[in-house]
This record gives structure tokens, C-alpha cells and sequence, in this order.
């Protein structure tokens, strides 16, 4: 039985790269921790981009249910304090659009909450949101912090300026003797490593702030970051840098074919022709991240 003393949090996104150290992180503060999962398998697997694999002693409960089927989340919240969610569809193979999961899913998560009586909502969105209203993942996500002020409970918005899990991609390319950057690679970025970004998630769910920016304590410029990887992979850099209207024209022939792909592809593009920077958060540098990558730590 859990103790009545603790506070239960029910974590959406327990298999995904920021979910996973999320687990760890308001297991460690003390919480009592359910999570949300379509596979209890997977729980116990690393996670995407060497996230951490869940041990029993990290969940106190698993309910497996689907966000997208509401029917089957019944009882979910039950006793729940505190929902954490960072679901979302970045990289998975399902078919479904942004509109459907990162919207739909944690709308039909916010609903649940309404009817029994959660008293706060910490939602994963994005930095600089403003500035990139056109692309479809973007309106998905602001839809949910629209949603989340509508609905009359406490929310907390946690917006990181990136992973530390897209960058092991360039580590990846230098690896192999070449890497490719979408744009001249002169724009700025400062992003942040899964467990701090999920200390940050649960000193926002404490806190009174109602939106906080995270970045990582590097600010540097894409190929910057690149050139680093060369350095830690000890190999000459070599850059093949795709224009941006080739890039451009790519993502409207993917588009044709697939609005989910065609969508994505957009993100990923005008991820290379946009600052990325907030206030410098975490405490986990890239280069570290990158040495351990190369040294084969599974949990870098």
C-alpha cells in the first residue's frame, strides 16, 4: 500500500528519452510514482539516445493503458497529486500526426484530471515556441499549454532549448568521417542532458513559476557542436553542409508523400536555421556527454 504521506505522481512518457530519467529523478525526491506505459516491457530496456532502463525500485506502480484510447484509462488518476507529461511523437513509427498524440493524447490526459481532481499539470513544451508557430509539432504543443489554462487547475510549463539526445547524431556522423549540417551551422543552441532537464522538471513541479526555459551550460553554434564531436572522436572534421533551399525543397517532396514524415522533416530543417538558447540550467556539458558516448557508457 502506498503511503498516504507521499505524493503520487503519475509520470506520461515513462519510455521516452526525458521520461525515463524523469522516473529517476521524483523517485529520488521522495514521490510515489505510477507511470503511464503501453508496454511494461519497455520500462525495463534502455531508453532512446542512452536513456536509463526502469528498475522495480524506480516505480512504485505501471498502469498500461493507451492515451490515445481513452477507455482504457480508467483509474488512472485515481489518488494522484501531480501529472508530469512529455509525450510526444518525435521520432516514433505509428503513422499518427502531431495533432493526434502531442496534442489529442495529453488533451485526453487533462481531461482525466479535470474529472478526478489532480491538483497540478507539468507539461514538457519548447523553447522559443514563438518564433516557430508555423510548424505543425509546435501548434500541437501549444495547444496543450492552451489547454492547460483553460482548464482551471495549477500547471507548470517546462520549455528545454533541446536534447543532449539529438547530439549523440553528430557524435554518430564524426564516428564515421562526415558529417552533414542542414544550413551554414551558425546558429546557436544550448541544449540540456535528460537528468538534468529532469531535476529542473521536478523543481518546476515544486516551484511557483508557472513556465521555465532550460538550457545546458554550452552555448555554441551547430557546428561548433560538430567540430567537438571531431575532436572527442580524434578525426579531422569533415563537413558536407546542405543548402538551406535544397533542405527546403526535400521537405516539401517528403510532405507529398507523408504529412507525418513531411511534417517532421520541417522541425528538423528549421531546427538548422534558428537560434536555440535559454538560461543555462543544467550542469552536464556536451563535451562530457560526447567523451562517454565514445567511451561506450551506456548512462552518460
Amino acid at each position: 500500500m502506498p503511503d498516504e504521506t507521499m505524493k503520487r505522481v503519475l509520470i506520461a512518457g515513462a519510455t521516452g528519452y526525458l521520461g525515463k530519467y524523469a522516473v529517476k529523478a521524483f523517485k529520488e525526491r521522495g514521490y510515489h510514482v505510477r507511470v503511464l506505459t503501453r508496454s511494461e516491457k519497455r520500462l525495463s530496456e534502455p531508453g532512446p539516445f542512452t536513456a536509463p532502463a526502469i528498475t522495480k525500485e524506480d516505480v512504485d506502480e505501471v498502469f498500461v493503458g493507451e492515451i490515445s484510447k481513452p477507455e482504457t484509462l480508467a483509474g488512472l488518476m485515481d489518488g494522484i497529486d501531480l501529472v508530469f507529461s512529455s509525450v510526444g511523437i518525435s521520432r516514433q513509427r505509428d503513422g499518427l500526426s502531431f495533432e493526434q498524440v502531442d496534442y489529442q493524447c495529453n488533451k485526453n490526459l487533462i481531461d482525466r484530471c479535470r474529472a478526478s481532481g489532480v491538483k497540478r499539470f507539468v507539461y514538457v513544451s519548447m523553447q522559443g515556441a514563438e518564433n516557430i508557430m508555423q510548424l505543425a509539432i509546435t501548434q500541437a504543443h501549444e495547444k496543450v499549454v492552451a489547454a492547460l489554462k483553460d482548464s482551471g487547475m495549477e500547471y507548470r510549463i517546462v520549455r528545454p532549448c533541446g536534447y543532449f539526445s539529438d547530439m549523440g547524431v553528430l557524435l554518430d556522423m564524426a564516428k564515421k568521417g562526415r558529417a552533414y549540417l542542414i544550413g551554414d551551422g551558425s546558429n546557436k543552441m544550448n541544449p540540456i542532458h535528460g537528468r538534468d532537464l529532469a531535476r529542473i522538471c521536478v523543481d518546476t513541479a515544486e516551484g511557483d513559476e508557472l513556465e521555465v526555459e532550460a538550457g545546458g551550460p554550452d552555448i555554441m553554434t551547430q557546428r561548433e557542436a560538430v567540430e567537438l564531436a571531431f575532436e572527442v572522436v580524434g578525426k579531422p572534421v569533415k563537413v558536407t553542409v546542405i543548402p538551406m533551399w535544397l533542405a527546403r525543397g526535400v521537405v516539401k517532396f517528403v510532405g507529398l508523400l507523408s504529412t507525418q514524415f513531411g511534417d517532421l522533416a520541417d522541425f528538423i530543417v528549421t531546427a538548422g536555421e534558428i537560434d536555440g538558447v535559454g538560461p543555462q540550467r543544467g550542469t552536464t556539458s556536451l563535451r562530457s556527454y560526447f567523451e562517454a558516448l565514445n567511451a561506450g557508457d551506456p548512462n552518460p
